[in-house]
């Protein structure tokens, strides 16, 4: 499976992230790059770029458009838990962020702190809001490293926790689990968390393009892949901007939780 990165370096929202998850892509240096138009309205710093994920033929959205419907969950002091190596905090700070720190077991990014998920060298309700984002599916279980998040959150601080739903096979080291939008309500219930909202992400044509493209990769067909390959490639580059009316056939949700006072 061929991964193109969202950024100039192999960058990712976490580091075993894939971008249907609402991550750039991990461990690829030589994709193709492809500049997004700003979204109307959107505010955007200069020096934040946002660039088009691809898998083989299959775009997904940048990063930054699909945070954009959390913007309003972020603020104070901001925990990017799984960041992979790719810097967001300066979109996390134009969503409303005042300091950004980045979290995850291994990290290219020269700041970031490094640790394990399940056990992070933080302070008790340290922490204003915490970005999660395509990380629990590929720890081995979730519910220590929710525990562990909702104790360096702030009593009523902000959870943003993104895990996909309908998205094919893709270990970085594992792959564990999907969630449905009843599986996201209740992971926040049992960690005493209040569930404020769950959306979807992406669009029916990122799920099927990437099923049907790992299907051809696993069946090693180079002629169905040849023809199908622009076909692919233009019907998730003009569709691409989340379908919020989604839920039943949802690639991804993201959830937004908050920690009880």
């Amino acid at each position: 499976m061929i991964i193109h990165p969202i950024a100039e370096s192999p960058a990712e929202q976490h580091s075993c992230a894939i971008p249907a998850c609402g991550s750039s892509p991990n461990g690829a240096t030589n994709g193709a790059v492809e500049p997004a138009p700003r979204p109307l309205g959107a505010r955007r710093r200069a020096t934040s770029v946002a660039r088009f994920a691809r898998i083989g033929p299959v775009h997904f959205q940048p990063l930054e458009w699909e945070l954009e419907a959390l913007r309003s969950y972020f603020g104070g002091r901001t925990l990017n838990a799984g960041c992979g190596n790719r810097d967001i905090s300066e979109t996390l700070k134009d969503f409303g962020a005042k300091e950004v720190i980045n979290y995850d077991i291994a990290s290219e990014i020269p700041s970031a702190v490094i640790g394990p998920l399940e056990k992070m060298p933080f302070a008790t309700a340290e922490f204003d809001s915490i970005l999660c984002n395509a990380v629990l599916e590929h720890v081995e279980a979730p519910e220590p490293v929710m525990r562990e998040m909702v104790r360096v959150l702030r009593p009523g601080g902000n959870l943003v926790v993104a895990i996909p739903f309908l998205q094919p096979f893709h270990p970085c080291p594992g792959d564990f689990r999907r969630y449905t939008r009843e599986g996201m309500r209740r992971l926040g219930v049992e960690s005493g968390l209040e569930v404020i909202a769950i959306h979807p992400t992406h669009t029916i044509a990122q799920t099927l393009s990437w099923i049907v493209w790992e299907y051809l990769e696993e069946k090693k067909s180079r002629v169905r892949k040849a023809i199908l390959f622009p076909l692919l490639w233009c019907f998730t580059r003009y569709c691409c901007r989340t379908d919020s009316s989604l839920f039943g056939t949802a690639n991804t949700f993201q959830a937004a939780y908050r920690k009880l006072p």
